[in-house]
């Protein structure tokens, strides 16, 4: 599966079936740059996801990390319905990413897989740690436009006790929004 950003194949590591993700070369950047910001991104994805499992939040688990590469477990599962247990298990998780000071960066149902009733998270490679509320909002804010309605998912988000000054912040941003 090729992305914007990295390329994830099939691997196998100690004999087991897993994921490498890989941030390949991008040829309009100056090299060194191209490498720093490969390897800074790489290195702080696997913290992410080593922050959000230790968080409770189902998501691969890192076997190896290289300085443009991670080598991590499959998760398998189908795209989350939206419908209202399903849209409330993600907004209880993200509430737990938000807890961990952990913003994802790209909460929508694509990055969301369900497996016997279990919702696990992927693709942090846009995330970033940060315990700032404008972050967080924007975080359900992207969620909340990539679903047909929201009810559900903030219902599983009032789990995070910082929930409400999320919710009146993303009010503000889609308000700055409407007016620009």
């Amino acid at each position: 599966m090729k992305g914007a950003e990295a390329v994830v194949l099939e691997t196998e590591f100690l004999g087991r079936k897993m994921l490498k993700k890989e941030r390949r070369k991008k040829g309009y950047r100056i090299k060194e740059l191209d490498k720093r910001i490969r390897e800074g991104r790489t290195r702080r994805e696997a913290r992410l996801l080593h922050k959000a499992k230790k968080g409770g939040v189902s998501c691969p688990v890192v076997y190896e990390v290289g300085k443009d590469y991670i080598v991590m477990s499959r998760m398998g599962g189908k795209k989350p319905e939206e419908n209202g247990e399903e849209m409330e298990k993600a907004g209880k998780l993200l509430a737990k990413l938000h807890s961990a000071g952990i913003l994802h960066g790209d909460f929508t149902p694509y990055n969301l897989l369900v497996e016997k009733g279990e919702l696990h998270a992927i693709d942090f490679g846009l995330g970033s740690f940060s315990r700032k509320t404008e972050g967080r909002a924007d975080d359900m804010l992207t969620m909340l436009r990539a679903i047909k309605s929201g009810e559900a998912f903030i219902a599983g988000y009032r789990e995070f006790p910082e929930a409400e000054q999320v919710i009146k912040k993303v009010g503000e941003i889609e308000n700055r929004a409407r007016y620009r």
